[in-house]
């Protein structure tokens, strides 16, 4: 974290700003008597939970705020100029000119319908009267500037053909196109894996030298590593503000406290812990799984030669990239993609093409959460229905016993009885995966498998629904695989982790050994690119450059030597196979453990 001093040119202020939106019981205010003042050169980052007004306050400063509500200001200005009362037209050329943004979700960023580069040039015809020709050379250094690779290919790319990562660089390049004196950005990282989050962040820092930006986000590990100062916001207040680090260090406000403790991080307490020894045949056994999805005539081998190992009452973490295959496998596992290779075993029975009431057996035995809980919930039905409809399909019980039974979930899962007459849409986001939980725990499952839990919720519910998780298992003894790409939030719950590149694992172990000591240079630069709120701005970082290639055309050797910083010749050549450690975990690398991880920080986040 770079403290700047605030010397550069004043380009943003806002004195008791006020977001209103009408209500039955009269006017709700979103945002309260905010102020704050931004110089060219410096980042504002603006913290706090989902509804606590960060996204509100950005869309005042872009005269984007929603009818019905109303903004009010003692003073908004933006480059020294009064900006109350601008018309619609005025805002036209303000917005891309002197202000910019990058949205949360880059695909709803965009037009679908439009290529990238026809988008990104019309901002300069409009801004800056270039033709298209010219604005088109514009947009292609601005494509090769935040590292898109082949940029005159790109630029004719319509969005769906572009990852999340390069569809977040493309935003970034459309927002300062045109030199704006204050960028905000929204959440710009929450959908993104740790290592291209990583590569976003560091390329945002480059691009403040010459605006100041506002950075709204939820996580106070992205605030950390980027932001001077800092604002908390609770219910439209801002409780605390300061300077980024002396407030992350020293947090005066209770909230900000909570919200501090709440950030998953490396304790030290667990790099120490030995985990658990299994005493028992694996519960879930997979031998040499793949999953292929044919693309013409070539096959996408999408999950390549997995093992996997889970046993009873044991947390397992499958990470990696997106593409790295860790859906597919859970997937593959629940029996909606079809194996082609390999052999799954369930409580020492061969399963893999299991058909009919065998079938419906083990689905009973092995249940999923989704990632997403505002799309794996019927909206229409009530959470009664919802959590009584797997005991109809499995014909368990009769209406009293599944009634108690509907109950008893909604103790487990911490929500009031009274509540199972709602529908999904009255209820936040948390309580939506705690009802996504109570579902999958319908049928008291020996596995539950959940993908992606808490990417989408702040980090506070994401602390409620971890221990929610653990608490399940010490009651009910089940076993989980838990899927994500943060190696931060892994290290809290798991007991071992699988970390998959390009559908293939390249190393496994326990969580302790893996994060303490990483034998894979991927492994490595996944941990060094979490984010976290003890980094004191002196911690090495290993920042990936690229994205991962192609599985349907995959390099040759090792598949990781295109990214790694440590690849030889041999790595170019050979694929290196999976090996025993010497702390009892597995590595697919020639030279393991030459890559370190700084740790340091992790000695003071003892919670």
């Amino acid at each position: 974290m770079n403290m700047k001093p605030r010397t550069g040119e004043q380009v943003a202020r806002a004195d008791n700003l006020v977001i209103e939106f009408p209500g039955e019981e009269g006017p709700s205010r979103v945002v309260d008597d905010l102020s704050f003042v931004l110089h060219r050169g410096e980042t504002l980052g603006i913290v706090g939970e989902s509804g606590s007004g960060k996204t509100m306050l950005s869309l005042a400063l872009m005269a984007l705020v929603p009818r019905p509500g109303t903004v009010s200001a003692r003073r908004l200005e933006l480059l020294g100029r009064d900006v109350r009362n601008l018309s619609e037209s005025d805002w036209c050329q303000v917005r891309g000119r002197d202000i910019g943004m990058v949205f949360q979700n880059p695909m709803t960023g965009f037009n679908p319908v439009r290529t990238i580069g026809r988008q990104l040039s019309q901002s300069l015809q409009r801004h800056a009267g270039l033709g298209f020709e010219e604005a088109r050379e514009r947009v292609i250094v601005a494509l090769r500037d935040v590292g898109i690779p082949s940029p005159e290919q790109r630029f004719d790319a319509y969005p769906h053909e572009m990852s999340g990562g390069q569809l977040q660089r493309a935003m970034i390049a459309l927002a300062m196109l045109n030199h704006p004196a204050v960028l905000l950005a929204d959440e710009p990282t929450t959908a993104l894996d740790a290592t291209v989050q990583a590569q976003i962040l560091e390329l945002m820092r480059s691009r403040v030298e010459n605006c100041g930006l506002i950075l709204v986000t939820h996580d106070l590990g992205v605030a950390a590593q980027i932001c001077d100062r800092v604002m908390v916001m609770r219910r439209g207040r801002v409780v605390e503000a300061g300077d980024c680090r002396e407030v992350l260090r020293a947090p005066q406000h209770e909230y900000t406290r909570a919200l501090l403790e709440a950030a998953p991080r490396f304790r030290a307490e667990r790099l120490q812990t030995a985990g658990r020894v299994a005493r028992e045949a694996p519960l879930l056994r997979g031998r040499g799984l793949r999953v292929s999805f044919p693309v013409g005539r070539r096959q996408l081998h999408a999950v390549d030669e997995v093992d996997l190992d889970v046993w009873p009452d044991e947390t397992v973490a499958l990470v990696g990239e997106s593409g790295s295959g860790k859906s597919t496998t859970a997937l593959a596992l629940m029996g909606v993609h079809t194996l082609q290779a390999g052999r799954l075993e369930f409580a020492g029975d061969d399963v893999t093409r299991l058909t009919g009431a065998r079938h419906k057996r083990l689905r009973r035995d092995m249940q999923m959460v989704l990632q997403n809980p505002y799309g794996s919930l019927d909206p229409r039905w009530s959470v009664r229905r919802i959590l009584m409809e797997p005991l109809k399909a499995h014909g368990i019980g009769n209406r009293s016993s599944r009634e108690a039974r509907v109950r008893e979930l909604m103790r487990q899962v911490q929500l009031p009885e009274d509540a199972l007459e709602r529908l999904p849409s009255q209820f936040s986001g948390g309580q939506r995966q705690r009802i996504s939980i109570a579902r999958s725990l319908a049928l008291s499952p020996r596995v539950l498998i959940a993908d992606e839990p808490v990417s989408a919720l702040d980090v506070s519910i994401q602390a409620q629904i971890i221990r929610l998780l653990m608490d399940i298992q010490a009651e009910t003894g089940v076993a989980y695989l838990i899927i994500s790409h943060d190696l931060a939030l892994v290290h809290e719950i798991a007991d071992r982790v699988v970390v998959l590149y390009l559908g293939r694992v390249v190393e496994q172990g326990l969580a302790s050994a893996v994060i303490a000591e990483p034998q894979h240079p991927y492994t490595a630069a996944l941990i060094s690119a979490v984010p976290v709120v003890d980094d004191d701005g002196t911690r090495a970082r290993i920042v990936l450059g690229g994205e991962p290639p192609s599985a349907l055309d995959p390099p040759g050797g090792c598949p990781f030597h295109t990214r790694c910083p440590i690849a030889q010749r041999r790595c170019r050549e050979e694929r290196p196979p999976l090996r025993e450690t010497a702390t009892g975990g597995k590595v697919a690398c020639f030279y393991p453990g030459e890559v370190k991880v700084d740790l340091r920080y992790s000695e003071a986040a003892t919670g």
